[in-house]
């Protein structure tokens, strides 16, 4: 584990409870309450195959509430992240879904992948152009969500990216990109998807955007692989739910 508590993590004011309904639709969504800028918060410097981790806080031991985990990332437009408000175009890097059958009731405890896990881990692309970004590890427990009480998880810490993307920190970043607000809808299927229907057999609507290129996607919608798979190009959507052309398994 590198640095101390909150040293490269963006400190906020929400301790750890979750956010629910129209609260994904405010500012403070991007990076929690007091999140809003880094002044105080250390930068880390990461090369692209490097794996980075955003761990629990709050003496967690392992997430043990049913969902999925993303993360996403978000490039400071004026080359530094600590005065970053996360208000520019994000990308997600990494999806991790089920990672054992749901049937037999499963899918409302360990089919995660992220079940019983202190942590939320990715390996950095190297489709990621150089320059200082926002990460954002997100988890979101569906317990709740049949009645419209997904709960949602997440902090921001910042890293530069050095060695990325042809060593260029003029290069786009990958798409496709959203907006946090914006990401999810009230009412969007993923984020309403009841999980006590002991008969299920996939998680078959996935939130938000799909897996940049040179991303990684962990598990699958039905749970029949646990591998992580590098992302090497997107499908067309289904919907909501998207099923993804994947590379060679890690």
């Amino acid at each position: 584990m590198v640095g101390s508590d909150w040293a490269y993590i963006r400190e906020h004011t929400r301790g750890y409870m979750p956010t629910k309904g129209s609260g994904i639709l405010e500012n403070d969504f991007r990076c929690q309450p007091g999140g809003a800028t880094g002044q105080n918060t250390d930068v880390y410097t990461v090369q692209p195959g490097d794996k980075i981790a955003l761990k629990q806080a709050f003496g967690g031991t392992g997430m043990e509430h049913p969902g999925p985990a993303q993360v996403y990332m978000s490039k400071a437009p004026s080359g530094s992240v600590k005065s970053y408000d996360g208000s520019g175009d994000w990308f997600k890097v990494s999806e991790q879904l089920l990672c054992a059958s749901p049937s037999n009731g499963a899918i409302q405890t360990d089919a995660w992948c992220v079940w019983g896990e202190d942590r939320i881990s990715f390996t950095m692309p190297a489709t990621v152009p150089d320059g200082e970004y926002l990460v954002r590890a997100e988890h979101i427990p569906l317990h709740g969500a049949h009645d419209g009480q997904a709960e949602f998880y997440y902090a921001c810490a910042q890293v530069k990216v050095e060695g990325g993307a042809s060593n260029s920190s003029s290069g786009s970043a990958p798409s496709p990109t959203v907006k946090i607000p914006g990401v999810y809808k009230v009412d969007d299927a993923a984020i309403n998807f009841s999980i006590w229907d002991s008969s299920l057999t996939e998680y078959s609507t996935i939130p938000g955007p799909e897996v940049v290129s040179g991303g990684q996607m962990r598990g699958s919608e039905d749970g029949s692989s646990d591998a992580i798979t590098n992302v090497t190009k997107r499908s067309l959507a289904r919907g909501r739910g998207r099923r993804m052309a994947r590379g060679q398994d890690e």
